[in-house]
């Protein structure tokens, strides 16, 4: 029992219309000291799959093992927390639920964790400095909203693009453990394609849409109850990050249709 209510507290937002922030803090806490322990077991295991791993790329590797149980469990608490607060201008901007408060401790937990791991073990793989700056952006922002106690909707909104890591995760473990392309490697470069377009180039288009129309309709209860930061930041860091995935989504496309119609044919054309 003692155990059950233990992780029944690291999962429950705190209660009452004022968050208690020293409870927020410790789940923090306490989801971060257990991403550390289970993400270091997996790295001091990931030699023995595979073995010639180069040093630089194995906290990355590692990651990618991690994120194989993650990123399903974060993209499903983005998706239902979204369909739950996305149909009203309250639950929009006010209302925080079970789902939406355990993806932002999930999510913030993670990047806090990642980013002191890839400093320690020296992760030094290319363009690491710009994950970084991505995770202390969201730690940010995401903090936010947490602390806060508002604004649920459009984190979890912007967190629907984690479903797509999925089939990207699955791509760069395909790689990690050296597999054949085959019929199953071409399915999930198709669900890459296809999740990415959905959940990135439309969905974040869609959440400046929502977020604009709210503060034009409704300034008095939108934009006049928040900080600048909020106004700034949500939807600047939205922008970017939709034109980063605009920029990454034709190299998929790229691979996706060579693997449709064959490499050498797709040179050919």
């Amino acid at each position: 029992a003692g155990f059950r209510d233990a992780m029944e507290g690291m999962m429950t937002p705190p209660a009452g219309e004022v968050h208690d922030n020293d409870a927020i803090s410790l789940q923090l806490a306490q989801w971060t000291s257990i991403m550390s322990l289970v993400y270091f077991v997996v790295w001091k295991l990931s030699p023995t799959l595979v073995e010639d791993i180069p040093p630089k790329y194995r906290a990355s590797f590692a990651d990618n093992l991690f994120n194989v149980v993650y990123i399903p469990v974060i993209s499903y608490l983005a998706i239902k927390a979204s369909m739950e607060l996305g149909f009203g201008l309250k639950s929009r901007w006010n209302d925080v639920t079970a789902e939406s408060h355990m993806f932002l401790v999930l999510y913030i937990s993670k990047n806090i964790m990642r980013t002191v791991s890839s400093v320690l073990l020296r992760d030094s793989k290319k363009g690491i400095w710009l994950i970084h700056v991505h995770h202390v952006i969201s730690i940010g922002c995401y903090g936010t909203g947490l602390y806060l106690g508002r604004m649920h909707f459009f984190g979890v909104l912007d967190g629907v693009c984690e479903f797509s890591v999925i089939f990207l995760n699955t791509k760069l473990l395909w790689r990690d453990l050296k597999l054949r392309q085959n019929f199953w490697y071409c399915c999930n470069a198709y669900g890459l394609v296809i999740s990415w377009f959905i959940t990135r180039i439309l969905v974040f288009p869609a959440w400046i849409i929502i977020f604009c129309h709210d503060i034009y309709y409704h300034p008095q209860t939108t934009k006049d109850t928040v900080t600048s930061f909020e106004l700034i930041m949500y939807p600047g860091t939205t922008i970017a990050i939709w034109i980063m995935s605009i920029k990454w989504f034709f190299p998929q496309l790229n691979e996706a249709y060579q693997l449709s119609v064959g490499k050498e044919a797709a040179k050919e054309s």
